[in-house]
């Protein structure tokens, strides 16, 4: 084994990522936020269930109106071609469906840990450092369960890293053809990402000043117009303008929709990026790189990632996800940068003795967490019974009880053919007043969402409907069950149970 790691790192760092991110495939199922789904997903699904235009032939998007989208069309094409294929072949739920996206999905992950590589194989001539930032990138416990999401953060960053390596290589070369397919993949990040263009912006101005020469600056930018100018041309097809879906995104951050949220210390995300690559190690991974010798070879990739982290350490509305398309940089500037650290022989025994306490305690906490995160079923508690109402085939009509909390509710789950679920907030909604109320002797299916007072609620709906039983109970996931435990104001177990009326 160590003879075949050692002929063959790149292969070893991909099988390794293949493996976790096949497990994740099958057993990381679910979503992580509302976006991954709601926003993807249900509208790809949405699509190839109803249509995927409106009467005006333009892309329907839950309730939001075409003219108001503000994300590009294409990663939900993306997914509604999939879909399409996947019907026409005979699958037709989204719970199966979802077992080859997650595994396409899976397989574009792979991008990040082959270029990773290459990239720092490349900076330092060194196979053992390749292989140990491949590695990371294969087996840090966020990769895999990232990887088999839907989240347009995670396919942005699948794009950014090949963009980046290939600008780098076509600066130091100075070859026209690799700085144009920089600007494509660039572009392509931006069209899945739009707040990847704080990391896109920056690569002409870094290869310009590293060069003085500013055709390889024009010739990325060619790239890059052609991606702008095929992203407009979708807008106008899918949403009735050139170039809407980024005006929309503009307007939104100039004048941002609702009450504004509640700001947050512009240093959550440095301490973010240092617990999620695990202290101590973390400080010395991230701040190695930190010496003008490696950033000045590195503007590119070094001012790509500080530009958008920047930026997002100021912004008002931050969440942990949108670090996500440049966490592959991290871990490759940090694996440089151990490599320039060690390599200057100028390290104090104890700093070196700290070092490899803190590597070996990181291995092995993430060793730990890789276990929970690889096979972790995002809301469970809430996906669950509409898998299981995928298979009943005597399912009329549906009532979904969330007068406890008002959840958003992936009803897409419920098969290909599934009637529109009657939902209920509160209880008033069970009289004749309810828009829906000559449904309700139709209704033969209930899905129950509660933690803690399940009598109460079906005692309830009992008194409406009659004698009920119950025919399946699905609780909440490990991780899901003890992020509850940690903060139950906020993370909710979800879980519910399915009653059939006898």
């Amino acid at each position: 084994m160590k003879r075949f790691i050692q002929k063959h790192p790149l292969w070893t760092c991909l099988t390794v990522a293949l493996l976790l991110r096949l497990i994740a495939v099958v057993y990381s199922k679910g979503y992580m936020a509302s976006d991954d789904h709601y926003e993807t997903v249900q509208v790809a699904y949405d699509g190839v269930q109803s249509g995927l235009l409106n009467e005006d032939g333009l892309l329907k998007w839950n309730a939001v109106r075409p003219g108001d989208i503000g994300r590009s069309p294409l990663y939900v094409l993306f997914l509604y071609t999939q879909m399409t294929v996947l019907k026409a072949l005979g699958i037709e739920n989204l719970d199966g469906m979802m077992y080859f996206i997650r595994a396409v999905h899976a397989l574009l992950s792979l991008l990040t840990v082959w270029f990773g590589y290459k990239y720092v194989h490349r900076a330092t001539g060194k196979s053992n450092y390749a292989l140990l930032a491949g590695m990371i990138l294969a087996g840090h416990f966020l990769m895999p369960y990232l990887s088999v999401r839907n989240l347009i953060e995670q396919v942005s960053a699948d794009f950014l890293l090949p963009a980046l390596f290939f600008a780098w290589k076509g600066t130091e070369e100075n070859d026209s053809r690799l700085m144009i397919v920089s600007g494509l993949l660039a572009g392509l990040s931006w069209m899945i990402r739009f707040n990847a263009a704080l990391a896109v912006i920056m690569i002409p101005w870094a290869a310009w000043y590293l060069t003085r020469n500013i055709r390889p600056a024009l010739y990325f930018a060619s790239g890059l117009l052609a991606m702008i100018l095929f992203s407009g041309t979708l807008d106008m097809i899918y949403l009735g303008g050139f170039g809407r879906s980024t005006i929309n995104i503009l307007s939104s951050v100039i004048y941002p929709p609702g009450a504004p949220p509640i700001p947050q210390p512009f240093w959550t995300y440095a301490v973010l990026v240092l617990a999620v690559l695990i202290p101590p190690f973390s400080f010395y991974f991230i701040f190695s790189f930190f010496r003008r010798r490696i950033v000045a070879r590195h503007l590119i990739i070094f001012s790509a990632a500080a530009l958008f982290f920047i930026a997002h350490s100021f912004i008002r509305h931050k969440e942990e996800r949108f670090l996500i398309p440049i966490f592959p940089l991290l871990i490759v500037m940090g694996t440089i940068g151990l490599e320039s650290w060690f390599s200057g022989n100028r390290i104090a025994p104890a700093h070196r003795s700290l070092f490899k306490i803190s590597g070996i305690a990181a291995l092995v906490i993430n060793i730990a967490l890789l276990a929970v995160f690889t096979v972790h079923y995002g809301h469970k508690g809430s996906v669950e019974p509409y898998v299981y109402l995928s298979k009943q085939s005597d399912v009329r009509n549906l009532l979904i009880d969330r007068t406890e909390r008002n959840n958003l509710v992936p009803y897409a789950y419920a098969g290909f053919s599934s009637p529109v679920p009657i939902k209920i907030e509160n209880w008033e909604m069970l009289g004749p007043s309810n828009r829906f109320y000559d449904k309700f002797d139709s209704i033969n299916y209930f899905v129950i969402f509660t933690d803690t007072a399940l009598s109460r609620h079906l005692d309830t709906l009992v008194d409406h409907f009659g004698s009920m039983k119950e025919v399946y109970h699905a609780t909440p996931s490990a991780l899901d069950q003890l992020l509850h435990l940690m903060n139950p104001a906020h993370n909710f177990t979800n879980e519910s149970w399915v009653f059939k009326k006898d």
